[in-house]
């Protein structure tokens, strides 16, 4: 169906200087991050232009600092899972007001790239996957292979004109406040975060590597005098209170719950490593420049992995059978941890970082 409605919207080549740009981002918190280097390089390619972002009520913290965003706006329930037409109108009615000229949806969904067309704006750039990118006037073609969800943004960029892409890295930005209402800590601390796999348009638990594990390898933290911090939202202060019971040479600060994303993302900042499974956390502490090891299990970090050269982050992965287009095509079958990403492997990536 897609590939026949492309035929009713004339392409056509990008606008040269547009003064208002929206960009359209909802869902999830890892997403709006890895959509933070394709903001940045839209600031760059047009110093002139306005740019505001949308993005789900979850998210919205990620960019409510970034000097390069002057306007966040709630995409209502677009994006988020469970939605229809109406919020689809209601989202572009919204827009329409705002006398956009150029677009940038960073979602392959035909129904969140339906906005801008609907918002009546001219130019609409996005991405186009299996031919859901029938509203765009200028596509960005989505690979098959296995291709980094960042660079898959930042094909839009190169559309428009970003001649150096490749250059632009997640960032996320914490206000001063944020950096003065945090815990000290005597030793250099190691952040680690058991918790994610939630979000509002999935839930996969198995994401998160075995408590036991994050245990044992807290002890090995304090065998080398540093501090350990475990972080989450307050969903996960139960699962914390569960891995410091299990511990032996320490008893980690159990932060869950208790920071804003804006002081957790200057926790970081000040933290000598982080050490979490496939979440947006992760992706926060890169984009703060964190020292950051990613332990993956069920999904492919080829797609979702930390956005960031390997002197500042690596992966433990043993590679499995994941669906081909990504957790959007649902969870991987028959996973188990019980033989990958063990407490000596981890440990051993850990070192090389430290």
């Amino acid at each position: 169906m897609g590939y026949g409605l492309r035929r009713l919207v004339k392409q056509r080549p990008p606008v040269s200087g547009p003064g208002r740009i929206v960009v359209l981002k909802p869902c999830c918190l890892g997403d709006v991050i890895l959509a933070t280097p394709t903001i940045a390089a839209l600031a760059r390619r047009f110093p002139q232009a306005d740019i505001d972002v949308v993005v789900g009520s979850w998210s919205r913290a990620v960019l409510e600092n970034n000097p390069h965003v002057r306007q966040v706006i709630d995409a209502g329930p677009v994006g988020q899972g469970g939605y229809g037409p109406r919020a689809v109108w209601r989202l572009a009615r919204q827009l329409k007001g705002n006398r956009y000229e150029l677009a940038v949806t960073l979602d392959r969904s035909p129904l969140v790239g339906l906005v801008p067309r609907l918002a009546g704006i001219p130019c609409r750039v996005g991405l186009d996957s299996m031919g859901r990118g029938f509203a765009h006037t200028l596509r960005a073609p989505v690979p098959l292979q296995p291709c980094h969800e960042a660079e898959i943004y930042l094909s839009c960029a190169v559309a428009l004109g970003v001649a150096d892409a490749a250059s632009f890295r997640a960032e996320f930005f914490p206000a001063p406040a944020d950096r003065a209402a945090l815990p000290s800590f005597e030793a250099p601390l190691v952040i680690l975060h058991p918790g994610g796999g939630v979000n509002p348009g999935m839930r996969m638990l198995n994401k998160r590597w075995p408590p036991a594990r994050f245990a044992a390898l807290a002890d090995r933290f304090a065998g080398r005098g540093l501090a350990v911090a475990l972080g989450g939202a307050a969903g996960d202060a139960l699962l914390c209170e569960q891995i410091a019971a299990q511990t032996t040479k320490t008893r980690p600060a159990i932060l869950a719950g208790q920071l804003s994303l804006g002081q957790f993302g200057a926790l970081c900042q000040r933290a000598a490593l982080f050490v979490g499974g496939d979440t947006g956390a992760m992706h926060l502490a890169v984009a703060v420049g964190c020292k950051t090891v990613a332990i993956f299990g069920p999904t492919d970090p080829r797609r979702y992995g930390p956005f960031a050269p390997p002197e500042q982050a690596r992966v433990v992965w043993q590679p499995v059978s994941v669906p081909a287009g990504g957790v959007g095509q649902g969870p991987t079958p028959r996973f188990s941890w019980q033989n990958t990403a063990l407490v000596e492997e981890v440990w051993q990536v850990c070192q090389a970082l430290l």
